[in-house]
């Protein structure tokens, strides 16, 4: 598989998704990694709903979908989605050839700070995305055309 876009987003398949990032990612499918989802025939029902009729989706539990990334060998555009920033650090060493992490929304939470519009994140979440960030870019945007800003920088 030929991750095109890496996306941290708590949405997973929205507007911005649907209508900005497939396109951007040349992605002919969706890989969510989300253990809630995989396991939750209604949220997997709306995901399905929500994504366009030519591009295939993929729900997978984090494990599975690490062992997905490890071994597919075809070169078909991807675009993956996880919830939150533990999620992609899971992931991460397992997508050799990604070189940046898209943030796009994280929620406002009890305990949480605003680092950038809809990006809020905790103590445990801010550590993860440092972490991220010695092994690639994590930058942070709703959509491809705004200007992108380098999420450790704001923290």
């Amino acid at each position: 598989m030929n991750i095109t876009t890496f996306r941290i987003d708590d949405r997973l398949i929205h507007g911005q998704v649907v209508t900005a990032w497939i396109a951007h990612s040349d992605a002919k499918q969706i890989l969510v990694c989300d253990d809630a989802a995989a396991k939750d025939t209604l949220q997997q029902s709306l995901l399905k709903m929500a994504t366009p009729k030519n591009v295939k989706l993929i729900i997978k539990n984090l494990e599975e979908a690490k062992q997905m990334i490890e071994t597919d060998t075809s070169d078909t555009k991807t675009l993956l989605l996880v919830r939150g920033p533990k999620q992609a650090l899971y992931l991460i060493d397992s997508c050799k050839d990604v070189k940046s992490i898209n943030v796009g929304n994280i929620n406002m939470k009890k305990g949480k700070r605003k680092i950038l519009g809809n990006c809020w994140l905790n103590e445990e979440e801010e550590a993860d995305i440092r972490k991220l960030a010695e092994k690639v870019e994590v930058e942070v945007r709703a959509v491809p055309n705004e200007q992108k800003k380098i999420l450790v920088h704001l923290l």
